[in-house]
């Protein structure tokens, strides 16, 4: 009853990358919740997918991650869809979108939750705080509506990145072989995307982390990034 679908919205018709964001909260709950990804990107009709796991009555949650253009016109197309015809999931969005955009994200009504920053520690904690009737001030980097009131909680550190969980390449490779994602572009034949750090470290005025971030970077250490490549 309580299983998550983390939803990748389609970002490009072509070149698909690796859903870094996706798999960075599946780690954070590897082992602890059932989850399963969905990435549209490489579905024809991620609602298909996505309501084939909630006419279950297993899911509970939703995931998903949301930057402005191509990505956030389908994540209100499904999300509108499935608040409408599963009310009772409680969705999550995170992302430099509904960080920035919260008013909107939040009055829209079929968003209950906004990761604000990195969901590393604030994922599980929001899960495990809903499933137990816990006092959500007390998550970091969350944005949520009390009262009918917004409610900021407090930034969290940057996690030192060495110390987080590996990526679950293998579960995504379970639902999407990562050949969708080996792409051919001027570095090789065979390339994808890789994050090796998290922030960043400039305030340029014409960008959207900067107030998410505010000027804090980490980066794994080069021991790490070796570990992950090989």
């Amino acid at each position: 009853m309580n299983k998550i679908v983390l939803f990748n919205p389609r970002s490009a018709n072509s070149k698909h990358r690796i859903p870094n964001s996706i798999l960075q909260i599946g780690a954070s709950i590897e082992g602890i919740y059932d989850y399963v990804f969905v990435d549209g990107n490489i579905e024809k009709n991620p609602w298909q997918k996505i309501e084939s796991y909630f006419s279950t009555g297993e899911f509970r949650f939703f995931g998903c991650t949301v930057m402005p253009g191509m990505q956030l016109r389908e994540a209100i197309l499904i999300t509108r869809r499935l608040k409408n015809e599963y009310p009772e999931t409680i969705i999550i969005w995170g992302g430099y979108f509904p960080s920035n955009q919260y008013r909107s994200v939040l009055n829209s009504g079929y968003v209950d939750y906004i990761i604000n920053g990195p969901g590393d520690k604030a994922f599980p904690e929001l899960l495990n705080s809903i499933l137990n009737d816990y006092d959500l001030s007390e998550i970091k980097n969350l944005i949520y509506k009390k009262d009918n009131e917004f409610v900021h909680t407090p930034k969290e550190e940057l996690p030192d990145q060495d110390m987080l969980p590996s990526l679950p390449y293998e579960k995504l490779n379970i639902f999407y072989p990562l050949t969708n994602y080996l792409g051919k572009t001027f570095l090789g034949t065979k390339t994808a995307a890789y994050h090796s750090s998290v922030g960043c470290p400039f305030t340029c005025s014409f960008c959207a982390v900067v107030p998410i971030y505010e000027a804090r970077w980490k980066g794994k250490s080069a021991a790490f990034v070796y570990k992950d490549i090989k």
